[in-house]
């Protein structure tokens, strides 16, 4: 059975049943789901209960008194409570019912919740209060008694329970409704006058043995489930017992009322295993996986073994999701678990955490050569192509590896903060590998940390500035300059952007860092001689932000700057994320009146549908290009399908990294536009800025 199919037949267990009220609640008593036999039997829909504690379905009176919070401490010291009694609907109602608290615990003990079940069995209960009365009736008027009697039959005949009447000292069954018939009996046996041993097998007769056996002194007897094998195939069954006295003078007999809870019992069961699995993959999920890492460490103190995690995501996945939709993402995720599980050993345990993140309990692991070549068989079983109604779709998988041994002992929060800083570091590197914990990676992990930290902190106490560098045209005259962002931190001096933006997009701190450059560019160009244009970059993450045009549009209204006179710089990655989307607010953008570039060109997965799709005003050749096309034919023969291109198209280039006169000299034959480097100036803060665009610069 697929995972999907497994899912989807407890789901509609649990879901279908409406004969019971079945519902989880969280260690506190707050209802966490709720199925269609709590709706019918409470009166509430879903929404209006769950997140309500479960004390609203008793009265006043027995919340005064505290029977609520004594059953789950009860269920919580014994694991199980179980009682009848009145409980309330929505419309105040009462009903009375047959309840089972039942304690959700992990391997470790730790309480999860409560998983909670609910008859309403009031019908049953007047039965068997008119039984008790016809019975009481009976004992007390022997001159009514057969009407009386034929009063009880009716009673019992109805009553949806098996009703077993067996006399104390023989042994003789007197009394056998319906349902004891259609539960016990075997074809064509009559029952009545006859010993269980006589006329039902010998399992039911056994079973039958245990109930009426023993100390029957109490009033009332409940025996615990137990599996019987009886007509109608295996039943868990739960019986009560109680003893009453013939009114005719022969004697005491045995009343044993069974009821079948196979259901109720199986329906509990799927509750627990949804408690503990992932509802998509069926996979284990955190707080399962968690109680098998931890013992996985227990099962290896004292031996020459360690444990081994893997921190599992998926690279890229997010486009998947924005591309196709989510449930063609679920499916991917759905076939992704099968192929992990394929490549991992019996004994290991695979658990999705949520969202494309996975992770693997490698337990007895002798050298950790062992969980690198596990994690190198996961990335290659994601390797080949998804086939998903009719897409082929390739993701890759970066793997996080740490490990747990006798000399260097790590709990289970360690492990997985190790394997989180690892698997960082994999993404780091290019995606799609695999890397091992290290301890320096823990002192990179905490200079991250504190390099938020202290960012945040620089947002609100004005140590972010704006750096401009000049961009010129061919003949030297200034054109506009570029807005580089620069962290004026009080005790390391000057902190370059390569060390704080991967940091700012990482955190989402990008987002407020964007508006504040941006605001910054604007209200100070806006007072700039020349009226030179400013180029302002913006990174990816910044398009996942659906203001972003109004964002744009507030700075140049606020700022006074005509938007002719700003310039907004794009990578190409901007284009490959979300490309739809993402085009359309380009076009937004431009529609401000604002002019578009495309940075770095040539350094990624440069495509000329790019410049198909979208207009854009300049071409931006990437350093690298420029610094080797002295040495390089390809960076010389890029740089001349560029510049060549952008000149049919009518698109301005823009050199990047000009540092020689040679190099710019070179440039201007092979048709570049503009140039920027230092050859024609650093980055300076508005004030010390070149601003004379008047006189051509001198080469």
């Amino acid at each position: 059975m697929t995972a999907v199919n497994s899912d989807l037949m407890y789901r509609l267990l649990v879901q279908g049943v409406s004969d019971y009220a079945i519902y989880m609640l969280d260690p506190d008593g707050h209802v966490i789901n709720w199925n269609a036999g709590a709706e019918r039997a409470k009166g509430y829909q879903a929404d209006e209960i769950i997140g309500k504690n479960f004390a609203l379905f008793y009265s006043d009176e027995d919340r005064a008194v505290g029977l609520p919070q004594r059953a789950l401490s009860i269920a919580r010291e014994d694991s199980r409570f179980e009682a009848e009694g009145w409980r309330l609907r929505k419309n105040g109602s009462r009903f009375w019912t047959s309840v089972v608290i039942e304690a959700i615990r992990d391997q470790r003990g730790v309480l999860l919740g409560f998983a909670k079940i609910t008859r309403d069995v009031t019908e049953r209960r007047q039965q068997q209060l008119s039984l008790i009365e016809a019975k009481e009736m009976a004992e007390q008027y022997s001159v009514q008694m057969a009407g009386m009697s034929r009063f009880l039959d009716s009673v019992i005949a109805n009553i949806p329970a098996s009703v077993l009447a067996l006399d104390r000292a023989t042994g003789e069954i007197l009394l056998a409704n319906q349902q004891a018939k259609l539960l016990f009996a075997q074809p064509r046996h009559d029952m009545v006058g006859r010993t269980p041993d006589q006329c039902l097998t010998s399992e039911i007769a056994a079973y039958i043995a245990r109930q009426t056996s023993g100390d029957l002194s109490e009033a009332e007897r409940v025996d615990s489930e137990s599996l019987v094998q009886t007509s109608i195939g295996p039943r868990h069954l739960r019986s009560r017992v109680a003893i009453g006295s013939r009114p005719d003078e022969g004697g005491d007999y045995v009343l044993v009322i069974t009821e079948d809870v196979t259901e109720e019992l199986a329906a509990y069961a799927q509750i627990h295993h949804m408690a503990q699995h992932d509802g998509l993959t069926d996979l284990p999920n955190r707080a399962f996986f968690n109680a098998r890492l931890e013992q996985a460490i227990l099962d290896g103190e004292g031996s020459e073994t360690g444990t081994a995690i893997l921190c599992l995501d998926l690279d890229n996945f997010k486009n998947i999701n924005d591309a196709l939709g989510h449930a063609f993402g679920d499916k991917i995720l759905l076939a992704l678990g099968k192929r992990l599980k394929k490549s991992l050993r019996e004994q290991d345990t695979l658990a999705r955490l949520g969202g494309d993140e996975f992770a693997v309990v490698l337990p007895r692991v002798k050298r950790l050569d062992e969980a690198r070549l596990a994690a190198q068989r996961l990335i290659d079983a994601v390797a080949p192509a998804f086939l998903i109604d009719g897409h082929s779709f390739s993701v890759g998988l970066s793997v996080g590896i740490a490990q747990a041994t006798a000399t260097e002992p790590a709990s289970g929060e360690e492990l997985m903060r190790y394997g989180d800083m690892a698997l960082y570091e994999a993404k780091r590197n290019g995606r799609n590998r695999f890397e091992v914990f290290r301890p320096e990676l823990e002192e990179a992990s905490r200079h991250r940390r504190q390099m938020e930290t202290e960012l945040r902190r620089a947002l609100h106490q004005g140590q972010l500035a704006m750096h401009y560098q000049p961009v010129i045209e061919s003949d030297g005259r200034i054109s506009g300059y570029e807005a580089l962002m620069r962290w004026q931190h009080p005790v390391r001096g000057l902190v370059p952007p390569m060390e704080f933006i991967p940091i700012a997009e990482e955190t989402g701190l990008i987002h407020e860092i964007g508006v504040r450059a941006l605001n910054l560019a604007c209200q100070e160009a806006v007072g700039w001689e020349n009226n030179a244009v400013v180029a302002v970059n913006l990174s990816p993450v910044q398009f996942k932000c659906t203001d972003l045009v109004k964002v744009v549009a507030l700075a140049l209204a606020d700022s006074g700057l005509d938007p002719a006179r700003l310039e907004l710089e794009i990578t190409e990655s901007v284009l490959l994320d979300n490309s739809d989307g993402n085009i359309r607010t380009l076009r937004a953008l431009k529609h401000l009146g604002v002019a578009i570039s495309l940075d770095d060109f040539g350094t990624g997965y440069s495509s000329l549908s790019y410049l198909r799709s979208f207009p854009f005003d300049r071409i931006k050749i990437d350093k690298s290009f420029v610094r080797d096309m002295g040495t390089s034919k390809e960076a010389m023969a890029i740089i001349r399908a560029i510049t060549g291109l952008s000149s049919s198209l009518l698109i301005k280039t823009t050199a990047e990294g000009v540092e020689t006169e040679a190099q710019f000299l070179q440039l201007k034959n092979e048709g570049c536009s503009h140039f920027q480097g230092f050859l024609f100036g650093r980055p300076e803060a508005a004030e010390n800025m070149l601003q004379d665009a008047s006189a051509p610069m001198n080469f």
